[in-house]
């Protein structure tokens, strides 16, 4: 007799373990590579600047300690080392300063605030400790190494102050040696005592908070030492591993900061540094490459793959809808779906089926077909579920793309390939020619047709490549006795390129003051920047 504890699922019926997923059509990825050029050593995850210099104190004193500590039984001894300092540094934050953002482990001790009346101190080795039968959760970081492993390692590794080895992370010998004496000598020998002191204990009490100040994220260090850091490697060449084809530094970061800082300083708009993408695609439109510094070719290359990137997905997300409201053999779908887009593309166009793709292009008027335009104008379908109408603007939007873009193609391949960005998987360069270039000489309806065919199966594919060997299914449709069976619908995005880090890491140094307006410091930084 079955019940609910002895019932079991036969496996027939199992779900086929689908997951969501950002990037239905593996074409994000470019985008990221781009951004990640152009502010190498930062993430949308590494947002204040301050726990560069705490990593590289902690791991420069952790070296120096004896062979027998505690902390250097094995790796995992050194990542209790560093998530208890994390810890720390999250109950220091949120009881002196708790509307500062971007605190690791603040939820937690948000959580947590009463213990102290509990205990008489807070028990910073239970909260920070994790062994193999931690239930997960229960600690203020799940990822065994701390944030420092999940999400600060990379950037300090690509900034040349770590490296890793036998899983252990260790501070480079001269940049990282630097940074851990420039943050030391931020805090006096009493702080440092002491913070080392309840890390090994794995206690923290109620006076310590207060003493502990100095290790507070946001402290002022301006014209200090580490202060005077943080601002040489914003500005330093983007090291050697970001060296270019043509064997050349550059300086990305640098310029990007440049670009970002300028924004601020020349508009009355507070959130002008959130359009440093689309105004360097703008500006680049009209300027040759070789007339504006390679970071803003480099944020009009970004920009212009975010726009291909999200007029394909939205066709898609339209495709994905039609697919929901009924069952079509794959080749019944294609037939409606290209009938529908050309009878809503009649109301856009003229001629949409005498023309051949190429012609049709070379007659798109901007004041019809502003391709900045369309990116509002889908918004309000996807928003109202009109998928016939986005799919008809996904590809009009495309096509003005091109239209507007085909003359910097060239000047875009030399930038991709000198970057070693011109093999990333759905690039706008490859974009253009698999949908476009590829069918100009097709009718309208040809190329609608061969479009839609193409994106499911380009879907298809990708998602089988990210599953692997593995058991996630990342299908938002599949094909079952030729019948085409809808999963889940997602709707078209944009990836978030950094500005944020750069944004909070500029506060941090004040250079930009909480209204977004240029410190003195920051016209000083400007000022030298442009020089």
């Amino acid at each position: 007799m079955y019940n609910l504890e002895t019932y079991q699922e036969p496996f027939w019926a199992k779900s086929g373990n689908f997951i969501r997923g950002r990037d239905p059509l593996g074409v994000q990825n470019s985008s990221i590579s781009v951004y990640a050029s152009l502010l190498p050593g930062m993430t949308n995850l590494t947002l204040r600047l301050r726990y560069y210099g705490t990593y590289l104190w902690l791991l420069d004193h952790y070296d120096a300690f004896p062979s027998d500590n505690i902390f250097k039984k094995d790796q995992h001894g050194q990542y209790t080392f560093i998530r208890r300092a994390e810890l720390i540094i999250a109950f220091v934050m949120i009881n002196r300063y708790p509307s500062e953002q971007s605190v690791i482990g603040s939820q937690y001790v948000q959580n947590n605030l009463d213990e102290i009346q509990d205990k008489g101190f807070y028990d910073i080795a239970l909260g920070a400790d994790k062994h193999k039968d931690t239930p997960k959760g229960s600690v203020y970081w799940d990822y065994t190494s701390g944030a420092l492993g999940q999400y600060y390692a990379g950037s300090l590794i690509a900034l040349n102050l770590i490296h890793q080895s036998s899983g252990y992370f260790h501070r480079t010998e001269d940049y990282g040696k630097e940074l851990a004496e420039a943050y030391g000598s931020s805090l006096s020998k009493e702080t440092a005592s002491l913070f080392l002191k309840r890390i090994s204990e794995g206690k923290l009490y109620p006076d310590d908070i207060d003493k502990l100040d100095e290790i507070a994220l946001n402290r002022d260090y301006k014209n200090t030492p580490e202060g005077q850091f943080y601002i040489k490697m914003l500005v330093s060449d983007d090291g050697p591993k970001s060296k270019t084809a043509a064997n050349e530094l550059p300086s990305q970061r640098k310029e990007s900061l440049q670009l970002f800082m300028t924004l601020l300083h020349e508009t009355d708009d507070d959130k002008a540094w959130l359009e440093l993408p689309l105004s360097s695609y703008s500006d680049c439109l009209s300027i040759s490459r070789h007339e504006v510094k390679e970071a803003k070719f480099g944020w009009y290359y970004y920009f212009l793959n975010e726009l291909a990137h999200h007029f394909l997905e939205t066709i898609f997300w339209g495709l994905l809808v039609e697919m929901d409201k009924g069952a079509y053999t794959l080749q019944q779908f294609i037939s409606v779906i290209t009938k529908e887009v050309i009878r809503d593309c009649k109301n856009k166009i003229n001629s949409v089926e005498d023309s051949s793709l190429e012609h049709l292009i070379n007659n798109l008027k901007h004041e019809e077909h502003n391709t900045l335009a369309y990116v509002d104008e889908i918004a309000i379908s996807v928003k109202n579920n009109e998928s016939i109408t986005g799919v008809s603007q996904g590809v009009l939007a495309l096509l003005s793309l091109f239209r507007d873009n085909k003359h910097k193609l060239q000047e875009s391949k030399d930038y991709a390939m000198n970057h070693f960005l011109h093999t990333k998987h759905g690039n706008a360069l490859d974009i253009f020619e698999i949908y476009i270039e590829s069918s100009k000489n097709l009718s309208f309806k040809e190329f609608v047709s061969r479009l839609i065919h193409t994106l499911l199966n380009e879907h298809i594919s990708v998602a089988y490549n990210k599953m692997g060997n593995g058991e996630k299914n990342l299908l938002k449709f599949v094909i079952e006795d030729n019948y085409l069976v809808h999963i889940e619908t997602m709707k078209p995005n944009f990836t978030n390129p950094r500005l944020k880090t750069l944004h909070n890491f500029t506060q941090d140094l004040n250079l930009v003051n909480k209204n977004d307006e240029l410190t003195s410091d920051g016209k000083a930084l400007l000022k030298r920047l442009a020089s």
